[in-house]
């Protein structure tokens, strides 16, 4: 049977300096229990900007509106700030400046349109879990992490269960880099990108 909907991932796709060493922080875990490691051709290292689920056939529509949102965008620096465990993830924090803000805005509000009321099965099935400003937020915009809820991170991987301890032996590597394109991806568990769909350089 034709996929009807598709999970996609808009996501910022970070230097080859930061993927490298998010690689190697996601293979240290890996040892500790990791549910899955980075890699450049699966699990891509991301920073989500906006995450939902859109009928399949809006996918050429979603890569239009996005090449024209770049080509406004110009590139951007994302100041790394900390190592963090958040609800079993172990994630490096960005400084949310000015600019990613607004791009994550406005990738929101020109695509939200596009996925015509549709929710990832993930959300659908953990919707009474959220809080109130979470469920409005899904049902919304199809995505409980907008605009003050907006975090921008890099997830190395996720364990069954969260301990801060872990973080203690993490190499000290700086994830500060210069932010050149994001990229259009479909997810996967664990908020994961499992496939590249397409790239787009800003201007």
């Amino acid at each position: 049977m034709e996929r009807k909907s598709i999970s996609c991932n808009v996501a910022i796709c970070p230097s080859d300096a930061v993927i490298r060493r998010a690689a190697q922080v996601s293979r240290i875990l890996k040892r500790s229990g990791g549910l899955f490691t980075l890699g450049r051709k699966t699990y891509y290292p991301h920073i989500t900007l906006y995450m939902s689920e859109f009928p399949v056939k809006n996918l050429r529509v979603i890569e239009t509106v996005l090449e024209e949102i770049a080509s406004m965008t110009r590139p951007f620096r994302l100041t790394a700030i900390n190592y963090r465990t958040h609800e079993g993830s172990i994630d490096v924090r960005f400084k949310r400046n000015r600019t990613v803000a607004e791009l994550h805005k406005r990738i929101v509000h020109r695509l939200n349109p596009l996925r015509e009321g549709l929710l990832r099965r993930k959300d659908l099935v953990r919707f009474r879990q959220f809080n109130q400003q979470k469920q409005k937020n899904l049902r919304k915009w199809g995505y409980d992490n907008v605009f003050s809820q907006f975090s921008p991170h890099l997830t190395f991987t996720k364990l069954r269960q969260g301990n801060r301890s872990i973080l203690s032996p993490l190499p000290r590597f700086n994830f500060s880099f210069l932010a050149k394109e994001f990229a259009l991806f479909q997810s996967a568990e664990h908020g994961t990108c499992k496939k590249l769909i397409a790239r787009f350089k800003l201007s």
